[in-house]
């Protein structure tokens, strides 16, 4: 008893130890840790409870000097991490981003030189080194482990460590949802804020949920359906898209630059409809705003950083703005410069109803900025052709990427937004050409990655960013700030369109009476449990969206010809692209991409080719195949 009591102590002085470093690895300033510290002594010792716990393998072990070391690296380890990316994108580092890490592999060699890469490859290698060297050589008790005894007070601990926690969340020493993750992070403690993102996910059952609850927001809060009078000829097209990292410099009570880099957006807020859209996240964060305004869901009830494209939507359907205006004759396309299976948008774009998806992989003529985001020019082409690819109204939603970091600089970041100011201008310019009716809607999908206060903006928050809508159906010209999970709703309302659940829930919401903001959200959250994770009442007890056959990009792929020549293999066809790759009976070849309609593989020898099946498949750089083109069987000779 007297070892365990010696232990404690320590593993207690390695949690404070730990607790400082994560803390000052996030703040990045010892005043600003002070003030933490001093102000919330009861959070920073609930935290240093949470730490404690994970020590408490020493108890069962006879490693205890390694167990300690181990837990005290993987602690560490979490700070840095944490530490690096509020430094990139000024949002913590949750549990959802252990979903996304084969994202941020793929992305490191635009945010790190290859220099910082080998050495950071290199440290975590060495310090995996380090720990089977200590593993090996550090001291092993001889005292025998009392495993019972051991596992009594890891559970004691467990148990204490959840009542505190429990304790503190019903007594508001801490909050169980963020509205703002970043001040959570701040205001409560990066391990209890991880450990949250780490176990509450989805959306909790709401209390009184039930079928009687569901049928009187049907029947109250949802206006009727089908009350706007649109014949087939006067559905307008609707375009959405979401313009990456796009945020208007004047808004920066610092903004170095001594121009306007979007003067096109800045002329079309003046003469259309628009105002500020609050967004679920900033610096980081695209797929979280996509969602909300998708699928017209608050993010704020899910758990703190999760990722619903990451959770929720890899198996289950939902009902969006896609599956709603299909409801009415509408064909439903996402467009996407980017590759196809970030946020594994490949398999989430068919829960929402999408019919088409063209991302970078469909995409020729792509023009890259200087830090290898594909610019946003090439988009006009692609709205246009998913315009072009039906005869009745279309709704397409579209997501750019030129504006990403990372950011050399500020006046970098302007040249970048200038562009896609310049792609607005040509987008609109096109669209006016054409004897249809349409509307279109941009807005930035959080504001970039600078380290800046709310206190330096003239809108008082980090949270905002701008939209407008331009329209050839003369659509009032009203000034409306809207959530993200707001927007949709209120771009079909002034369309006259009420189709869809959450869309119709909103837009009563829009047009009153109601019975105020707190009633909104409990019963917006009843809605998108029930939709989500409950049984459908809204929907009278099962879900009318099925996952749609999501067609990767609008043209066929296709082979016309194949000749086989000097150990060449051509393959002659229509809209192949450089990630096109010729594969024989499934396998991949290494492919030369020569233009559209030929693409080769070299020193490939006749047996391979001769009675077997070629086809072209769509294959982006994690070697995941997106599509393929029908077979062509090539026979030997007579």
């Amino acid at each position: 008893m007297d070892s365990y009591i010696k232990w404690l102590g320590r593993i207690f002085l390695l949690s404070f130890l730990m607790n400082i470093f994560i803390e000052l690895a996030s703040r990045k300033s010892l005043i600003s840790l002070g003030l933490y510290i001093w102000g919330s002594p009861l959070v920073f010792l609930l935290n240093m409870m949470i730490i404690l716990l994970t020590f408490t393998v020493v108890f069962v072990t006879r490693r205890r000097i390694f167990s300690c070391i181990a837990v005290s690296s993987m602690w560490i380890f979490m700070g840095i991490v944490n530490g690096i990316l509020l430094i990139f994108r000024t949002t913590p580092f949750t549990a959802a981003d252990l979903r996304l890490v084969k994202y941020a592999v793929s992305m490191a060699t635009l945010y790190f030189t290859w220099m910082q890469i080998i050495s950071l490859g290199a440290a975590i290698a060495g310090c995996g080194v380090l720990l089977v060297i200590l593993w090996r050589r550090a001291p092993v008790t001889r005292e025998k482990v009392r495993y019972r005894a051991g596992a009594g007070l890891i559970a004691v601990s467990a148990v204490l460590v959840l009542g505190i926690t429990d304790g503190a969340m019903k007594t508001g020493l801490v909050a169980v949802h963020f509205g703002n993750i970043g001040d959570a992070f701040r205001t409560y403690g990066f391990p209890y804020c991880f450990s949250n993102s780490l176990f509450n996910t989805g959306i909790s059952k709401p209390e009184g949920y039930g079928s009687e609850t569901m049928e009187v927001i049907r029947e109250e809060e949802l206006i009727p359906e089908n009350t706007y009078a649109l014949s087939e000829d006067t559905k307008p097209n609707v375009i959405m898209i979401q313009l990456e990292s796009f945020f208007d410099p004047s808004l920066w009570e610092n903004n170095p630059v001594d121009y306007d880099p979007i003067p096109f957006f800045h002329l079309l807020q003046k003469n259309y409809p628009g105002g500020y859209i609050s967004v679920p996240s900033v610096g980081a964060g695209t797929a979280n705003t996509e969602f909300e305004s998708i699928t017209g869901m608050n993010l704020d009830f899910f758990g703190p950083g999760e990722y619903p494209y990451k959770t929720v939507l890899k198996k289950t359907s939902c009902e969006s703005v896609a599956f709603d205006l299909k409801n009415i004759g509408y064909k439903a396309h996402a467009i996407h410069n980017n590759e196809a299976t970030f946020y594994d948008r490949n398999t989430v774009f068919s829960q929402l109803g999408f019919d088409t998806f063209t991302p970078i992989e469909y995409m020729n003529h792509v023009e890259r900025n200087p830090t290898g985001w594909s610019k946003d020019k090439i988009l006009t082409g692609e709205i246009i052709k998913a315009l072009d690819s039906t005869s009745g109204p279309d709704f397409i939603y579209t997501i750019s990427v030129q504006g990403h970091g990372k950011y050399p600089d500020f006046e970098y970041y302007c040249q970048q937004i200038g562009e896609m100011d310049q792609f607005i201008r040509s987008l609109v310019n096109t669209l006016r050409t054409r004897e249809e009716p349409i509307v279109l809607v941009m807005y930035g999908d959080h504001l970039p990655g600078f380290e800046w206060s709310q206190d330096e903006m003239k809108n008082n928050s980090l949270f905002q960013t701008e939209y407008v809508v331009w329209n050839n159906i003369n659509l009032p010209l009203e000034k409306k700030d809207v959530e993200a999970y707001q927007i949709a709703a209120h771009v079909l309302d002034m369309a006259g369109i009420h189709e869809g659940t959450m869309m119709r829930f909103h837009q009563k919401y829009f047009h009153g009476p109601n019975e105020g903001k707190d009633k909104y959200l409990e019963d917006m959250k009843s809605l998108e449990y029930d939709i989500l994770y409950g049984g459908r009442q809204v929907y009278g007890g099962e879900s009318p969206y099925e996952a749609t056959d999501l067609k990767m990009g609008i043209d066929h792929i296709t082979i016309d010809q194949v000749v086989y020549n000097d150990s060449n293999l051509l393959v002659y066809g229509e809209n192949f692209t450089p990630y096109s790759k010729i594969c024989l009976d499934g396998k991949a070849l290494e492919t030369i991409f020569v233009w559209p309609e030929l693409i080769i593989a070299k020193e490939v020898p006749e047996k391979k080719v001769l009675d077997r099946s070629i086809s072209v498949w769509q294959i982006g750089r994690d070697k995941i195949p997106l599509g393929e083109s029908e077979g062509y069987f090539m026979k030997k000779p007579g």
